[in-house]
């Protein structure tokens, strides 16, 4: 059996990743590939995903004030509890299309460092966190969607 692929789309809020990700899985199943989706932050689903919900609604303070660092391993334990779901359906051949994935906290955290050699420190801690302690599988392939503001 091939293993599947892991397909991300990313974008800023509104960008039209859940829309592009509802045309992708209707090619792809129209080619006959298995297809499954996945979203994150998984607010209703996950230990993690629910306490994400929590800290955007503001019951911890300001959430635009928290630590890059602090904040991302939130978003990544969210991915962790998701990660075998995911490590599954790519064994069993399956197309995993993402709304948002690691990709998110590069963008969403690494925004907020303006010192580029701190955010290039970040993102190389980020890929280590989430890739090599928590091993969530890789993108075989991100989408960014870009708009003009």
């Amino acid at each position: 059996m091939t293993k599947g692929k892991l397909i991300v789309i990313d974008g800023i809020d509104g960008s039209g990743k859940a829309t592009q990700i509802k045309l992708l899985e209707t090619r792809l199943k129209k080619e006959k590939i298995k297809v499954k989706t996945i979203d994150f932050p998984r607010y209703q689903d996950n230990f993690f995903g629910k306490l994400i919900g929590k800290y955007l609604s503001g019951i911890y303070g300001d959430f635009i004030k928290v630590a890059p660092r602090l904040a991302s391993v939130l978003y990544a334990a969210d991915r962790f509890e998701s990660s075998q779901q995911i490590q599954n359906w790519l064994n069993l051949g399956f197309t995993v299309l993402a709304d948002r994935y690691a990709t998110a906290n590069q963008i969403h955290q690494g925004g907020k460092i303006s010192n580029l050699k701190e955010r290039k420190d970040f993102l190389k801690w980020l890929d280590t966190m989430e890739y090599e302690i928590f091993k969530i599988p890789k993108p075989d392939l991100v989408i960014y969607l870009d708009l003009p503001l």
